[in-house]
């Protein structure tokens, strides 16, 4: 109203456990239809389907390979998640999916796949966010439903936490699937990225800079972690950028530098492309231009 907002923002509303009554459901669709302008949207809900590998909360299909007692549970019961999902589909509201380990992923899938067979729907863009550790036979089903891959590159920086804890936890050929970009993209699936923050850093070029070479700072493991997941600079840049836009249904106005776009661009320190990739993690933001106004100027510019 002031005019004084310098981040565009999209904003999801958590649904609980065990249930969303009609109350809840008649708010989301009343905040949807009040903030839908350039600065604020709320057209959204988020579900939590599991944890995390590392305490082995995230629930998988098998057994965590260090504790074959244990295969994390689902937090929503999966007949109810597909019902829900589908009256939230059928009242024109995008679904974000919070889904880690490959059970509670398939289990997001299938919820995507009953709301489209029941109410006829396209183009939702329903995403699910994480997908850590995905079965290969649920890989194609991204590109083949249209869920978007909501995916936080840095998550995968192959430090001792990931490699020595969450690989661990699940085993060498579950791990070989770990964070699967190339392989969910190569099969038709649109990759949207974000940090995660504040569980980890906000700035991008980290995790841009470990999507192409899946290396530490130190260049460790040499050739990257899983190389065959490694994806190109462009198509990185662009699940920060165009398709991070079309997983909000807004690349028409935002995701790239376009006429009739509404000019939201930054100006870096070094040009990302002509660079080491092991380099890029240095790149600093010189000016920042939101709906063509400048928000941010370094000394350095």
């Amino acid at each position: 109203r002031e005019g004084k907002l310098t981040l565009r923002f999209y904003i999801a509303h958590r649904l609980n456990p065990p249930e969303v009554g009609k109350q809840e459901l008649e708010q989301i669709v009343q905040e949807r239809d009040r903030y839908h302008d350039d600065w604020i949207a709320a057209g959204a809900v988020k579900f939590f389907m599991d944890g995390v590998i590392e305490t082995h909360t995230a629930a998988m299909l098998a057994p965590y390979t260090d504790d074959p007692s244990l295969s994390g549970d689902l937090l929503w019961d999966p007949e109810r998640y597909k019902q829900l999902v589908a009256e939230l589909d059928k009242n024109r509201i995008q679904i974000f999916t919070h889904a880690i380990g490959d059970r509670a992923i398939r289990t997001a899938l299938d919820g995507y796949e009953y709301a489209a067979q029941v109410n006829g729907t396209t183009d939702r863009r329903h995403r699910i966010e994480h997908i850590e550790d995905v079965s290969a036979a649920d890989i194609p089903r991204f590109g083949k439903l249209g869920v978007i891959a909501s995916m936080q590159p840095l998550h995968a920086y192959p430090d001792n936490d990931t490699l020595k804890s969450w690989a661990p936890n699940i085993g060498p050929e579950r791990a070989q699937r770990g964070w699967a970009w190339h392989s969910i993209q190569a099969a038709g699936g649109v990759l949207a990225f974000g940090s995660d923050w504040p569980v980890v850093t906000l700035s991008p070029w980290a995790g841009i800079q470990n999507a192409v070479t899946r290396e530490t700072t130190e260049g460790e493991p040499k050739g990257g972690w899983i190389p065959s997941e490694r994806i190109t600079l462009a198509d990185a840049i662009r699940g920060y950028t165009l398709n991070a836009a079309f997983a909000g249904h807004r690349e028409k106005t935002e995701g790239s530098l376009e006429q009739g776009k509404l000019a939201d661009l930054i100006v870096i320190s070094q040009d990302i492309f002509k660079v080491d990739p092991r380099e890029i993690g240095k790149s600093k933001v010189l000016l920042t231009v939101v709906g063509g106004r400048v928000v941010y100027k370094s000394a350095a510019f």
